[in-house]
């Protein structure tokens, strides 16, 4: 059966990505952990594994090309696999106008919160990242800095756990860890606050 993968949001500020490349061709085979592409963020260049085994039976987005989180990025399936109905364009624009729409009122409800704490200048708010593409929800395993530590762009903040894998959470920022809000062990919803850095 062909799987679905779209364009992973990773980074919190994320909205669209740009493919730098692509690792693997159509009609390659795929193992699970195989570095798919490589992706430009809003703030740096990181590899896309494949959470997925099988052969890679469409690309969506070519070399070059951004796209919005949650785009067709490729289509992994079986060899020969009939694919015609996921490349329907009827099909991926209703689930595209769903996404549009949770994303919407997502947005609207955490905008309020956000106004009302009233964030000074310089001090950042990460939230629970979407790792993989069919991720909801992660798992801090571990926190690699506690609060009160200095934190410079690259460093990695903390482990998680995804619906596929475990895997390191870089921070985009550079400044102190003032407040950890998913502790090690809890389990939040992608977008929740993890973490907020500042001067």
């Amino acid at each position: 059966m062909a799987t679905l993968i779209t364009m992973p949001r990773l980074s919190d500020t994320m909205e669209e990505g740009t493919v730098a490349s692509w690792l693997k061709s159509v009609g390659d085979t795929v193992g699970e952990g195989d570095i798919l592409a490589e992706i430009e963020t809003d703030k740096a260049t990181m590899e896309f594994e494949s959470f997925h085994e099988g052969t890679l039976l469409h690309i969506g987005i070519a070399e070059g090309e951004t796209a919005n989180v949650d785009a067709l990025l490729a289509i992994i399936g079986e060899k020969g696999e009939d694919i015609s109905m996921h490349l329907n364009p009827s099909s991926p624009q209703a689930s595209s106008d769903t996404t549009t729409e949770e994303n919407t009122q997502q947005t609207q409800e955490v905008e309020p919160s956000s106004q009302a704490a009233a964030i000074p200048e310089g001090v950042e708010v990460i939230t629970m990242p979407r790792l993989s593409d069919t991720m909801e929800e992660g798992t801090v395993a571990t926190w690699l800095k506690k609060e009160g530590d200095s934190i410079q762009e690259g460093d990695i903040l903390a482990e998680i756990e995804t619906d596929k894998a475990t895997m390191e959470f870089e921070s985009f920022y550079t400044g102190t860890l003032l407040k950890i809000g998913i502790q090690e062990g809890e389990t939040a919803l992608v977008d929740a606050l993890l973490a907020i850095v500042g001067p």
